[in-house]
């Protein structure tokens, strides 16, 4: 009876001309697509630092107060206005689906509430969103989903707070499902990867767009002032030295990526939860995800390949375009929206309370 809710997502069939990931992942870079006009209500969460993230609910036709919400929160370097965010909000909540996006602390909107950078292992900063997405709404299931470095926030999260090493106050078991697309979940690795000299146009587009921000910030707040000016940077683990770790609390970049890096955590993960990478994927390279790290009976690895770093410009079944990874991100969760109402008809319940051994 699984079936009869279930829909079917065509698999990842690249555009013939773009057979190749780095062509995949400059592209993301190049070409925007369209922003789809949206209204949102602004939500700031406390942490407990005294700073606030500012989180954003797509507004729409009005819903109930059991109606699914996803979290969708962005990779480095962007905010809630990223482009894949925007339509996928908009897909979504014109699905039905309550829609929260997040600005990372310090990005976008939050900019001006907090004056610490968002960093790959802050875990906790995502708990304090799901917690208050709890709070708000008790009776709605809760999905997540985090894009490349975002990705490895909501793993860290979830493996930490299934073993019960932090986010106490997390109510866990209220996350129906996760996402992560393209995680770097082995920050060291990463790094590594990204020093190499085929990587340098990538280093350079990130460094451009970091350093673009810390500009802002030195405007914005006097603790980015205080930081002495150094020789240009060349890699994203001179950035992390400089800035990332010293103002996130780390003691240097290896301490950083070891503290960070959600790999350790995979085993422990105990929510549905479904891992989209490429084998092509210029940025977080496949080598990075060893099943033996990962828990079969929570974790689903999808592979994909010619997709690049969160490219995924492909063809649809009849051949048109499409951006094939916002394709799945939406099918992923209009699935879990069906399966929802379809657990919730009267006819499901009947069945369900007469035979509770049935596989529904």
């Amino acid at each position: 009876m699984v079936g009869c809710f279930r829909m079917q997502i065509h698999p990842y069939r690249p555009h013939p001309l773009l057979r190749s990931g780095h062509l995949q992942t400059l592209l993301v870079g190049v070409v925007y697509g369209e922003r789809p006009s949206h209204y949102a209500e602004q939500i700031h969460i406390p942490l407990d630092d005294g700073e606030a993230l500012a989180v954003h609910e797509e507004l729409g036709e009005p819903l109930s107060d059991t109606t699914p919400l996803t979290i969708l929160i962005h990779g480095l370097g962007g905010d809630h206005t990223s482009p894949y965010m925007q339509r996928i909000a908009h897909q979504l909540r014109q699905s039905g689906m309550r829609v929260w996006r997040v600005d990372l602390r310090g990005s976008g909107l939050g900019m001006k509430l907090a004056w610490r950078p968002a960093h790959a292992g802050a875990s906790d900063d995502l708990a304090a969103v799901v917690q208050t997405a709890c709070e708000r709404y008790p009776h709605a299931p809760i999905h997540v989903v985090g894009f490349s470095l975002s990705g490895n926030i909501v793993l860290k999260m979830l493996g930490e707070a299934a073993s019960g090493e932090a986010h106490e106050r997390l109510d866990w078991e209220r996350i129906s499902s996760a996402l992560a697309i393209a995680p770097p979940v082995d920050l060291h690795h990463c790094a590594n990867n990204m020093e190499r000299r085929s990587r340098r146009i990538y280093t350079r587009y990130y460094l451009k767009m970091l350093c673009a921000q810390i500009e802002q910030r030195k405007a914005q707040w006097p603790q980015w002032q205080q930081i002495p000016n150094g020789p240009p940077l060349r890699s994203i683990r001179q950035f992390d030295a400089r800035y990332t770790a010293p103002m996130c609390g780390f003691a240097d970049t290896d301490d950083y990526y070891t503290r960070a890096s959600a790999k350790e955590w995979l085993r422990a993960i105990r929510t549905p939860t479904t891992l989209l990478v490429d084998r092509h994927d210029p940025i977080v390279t496949v080598s990075s995800f060893d099943p033996a790290h990962i828990n079969a009976e929570s974790t689903e690895l999808i592979l994909t390949s010619h997709g690049g770093h969160m490219g995924y410009f492909g063809l649809d079944a009849q051949g048109k375009s499409i951006r094939w990874m916002e394709y799945f991100v939406v099918e992923q969760l209009r699935a879990k929206l069906a399966e929802g109402l379809y657990l919730g008809s009267p006819l499901v319940r009947q069945v369900q309370h007469t035979t509770p051994e049935s596989n529904l």
